[in-house]
């Protein structure tokens, strides 16, 4: 059962490294985009955007079907889709048919990650479902680290449509070894589970639930700030050359790796409260750092790399605390806030591209992230007094 159990979630990683990998794999050549199909910064960001946002509305459509028509009924469709949109970028050159594909992409990929953690949840034991879901989550975060250094490679030495023939190869690969693979894990007799809207609200009327979901939505638009923004600054600042960018995105997301491991053992000596007030001050005080080098021309390539590299382990520290305090809050709907926590998170990284280049556009790097420190320090703000009112009311 073990063995079997290992080859289910080998295919259901696949599945779920997917998603993030499609969201980096050609931010190298956002340049590159942009004059292919002749639009402005604003047009390329929103393929990033536009993703982020169906990726995280489409859970709450993704969750019911997988709790009424099956895991596996769920997830190959998905894949298909995803396939469909991969091709359709892979082959398009006007824009709009573009954007189309990506729509179809983020529909199709949500799957993955819903289904993996419904199916870890379904065939194994309670004290085994750790170790499963730290080997899935190393996965979805290692798609961003490796999407921007596959995708300045194939940039370098291909046309950057190439990557999108990468997604779809690996979206075909998926559907066959889950297909193959997968069986049908959701009990025959489990009955389908209504969501009121009063669960949503409720969630959201919990002032703990609300200042966890603050910080988390502030740390992904800055997090994707960076990861949107990073290439023009490379060429701003260094002219680094088209083979190397991918490599200065995997400071920030191998940090998220490192961060979570380490997130994950603090909790043996400090509360998940101590926890996120101090990586989310942590966070800040690196942002603020990062912006006086950068404003007084002091920003070196070996300095850039320890502030990426340290945003990411602070953000990474930060997760699992996020996600256990929130179960932790609701015990009967644990499930539904994870729901919200990941629309919520998903929708600053939608956000920070979009509301980036008009900031940007404004007032250059010094407004992009001067108003990054100031949301960043503003939530941290709002934790440590909703938690110093916890703690005070217990």
């Amino acid at each position: 059962m073990k063995s079997q159990n290992r080859t289910i979630l080998i295919g259901l990683s696949i599945a779920a490294f997917l998603g993030p990998f499609t969201q980096t794999i050609y931010t190298p050549s956002l340049t590159e985009i942009g004059r292919f199909y002749h639009v402005n910064q604003f047009m390329v960001n929103l393929t990033i955007s536009l993703y982020t946002f169906i990726l995280a509305a489409n859970q709450f459509f993704v969750g019911p079907l997988t709790d009424t028509r099956g895991r596996k009924a769920t997830l190959l469709p998905g894949l298909l889709l995803f396939l469909a949109g991969s091709l359709i970028c892979f082959v398009s050159g006007n824009y709009y048919l573009f954007l189309f594909g990506r729509a179809l992409q983020a529909f199709g990929i949500t799957t993955g990650s819903v289904v993996a953690a419904a199916v870890i949840g379904d065939i194994y034991a309670p004290h085994e479902r750790g170790k499963a879901m730290s080997i899935y989550q190393t996965m979805v975060f290692l798609g961003p680290v490796l999407g921007p250094v596959v995708g300045s490679l194939i940039s370098a030495y291909m046309d950057w449509h190439t990557a999108f023939a990468v997604l779809a190869a690996g979206a075909l690969f998926a559907y066959v070894y889950n297909r193959v693979q997968l069986p049908e894990t959701l009990p025959r007799d489990a009955a389908p589970r209504r969501i009121a809207f009063g669960t949503f609200t409720g969630i959201l009327a919990n002032p703990a639930a609300r200042s966890i979901m603050l910080l988390a939505f502030m740390q992904f638009y800055g997090y994707y700030l960076f990861l949107v923004f990073l290439p023009g600054l490379l060429d701003e600042l260094y002219q680094v050359p088209l083979t190397m960018k991918g490599l200065f995105f995997m400071p920030l997301t191998a940090g998220i790796v490192l961060g979570t491991i380490l997130g994950g053992r603090l909790q043996a000596y400090l509360s998940h409260a101590a926890i996120l007030i101090y990586s989310s001050y942590g966070i800040g005080a690196v942002v603020s750092l990062f912006w006086v080098c950068l404003h007084w021309h002091v920003l070196g390539m070996p300095v850039l790399i320890l502030f990426l590299l340290g945003y990411g382990i602070l953000l990474g520290v930060s997760l699992p605390s996020q996600s256990t305090s929130l179960v932790n809050l609701f015990g009967k709907e644990k499930g539904t806030a994870m729901g919200v926590y990941n629309f919520v998170r998903f929708t600053g990284a939608a956000i920070g591209p979009l509301l980036g280049t008009s900031l940007y556009h404004l007032g250059g790097d010094d407004a992009l992230y001067m108003t990054l420190l100031a949301l960043l320090l503003a939530a941290a703000f709002v934790l440590q007094r909703t938690m110093r009112r916890n703690a005070t009311a217990h």
